[in-house]
């Protein structure tokens, strides 16, 4: 995918404060960190119930074409995908 001009192959969007996603993007320079404050990628993506103050925490694979090719909601432990898991998916 590319956006505002470089390849990326990660993308990670929280509800976080612009300058707290700025802080955290410094160190992690090969990743775009997108911040969703009104929650309406989160709402689009369905990790964000109506009531809820803040979204769940989902991992989603996305093909070139825009198709999710595999999706992980949180789980009832909040636990994430493994790093096998994810690699599998990909």
């Amino acid at each position: 995918m590319e956006l505002e001009g470089r390849d990326v192959g990660v993308v990670a969007i929280a509800a976080d404060k612009v300058a707290d996603m700025a802080e955290v993007q410094a160190k992690l320079p090969r990743l775009l960190l997108l911040t969703d404050l009104d929650f309406s990628a989160s709402t689009a993506w369905g990790v964000h119930l109506p009531d809820a103050d803040s979204p769940s925490p989902g991992t989603f694979v996305v093909g070139r074409d825009g198709v999710i090719r595999w999706r992980r909601l949180e789980g009832p432990r909040g636990d994430w995908p493994t790093y096998a898991e994810l690699a599998a998916a990909l």
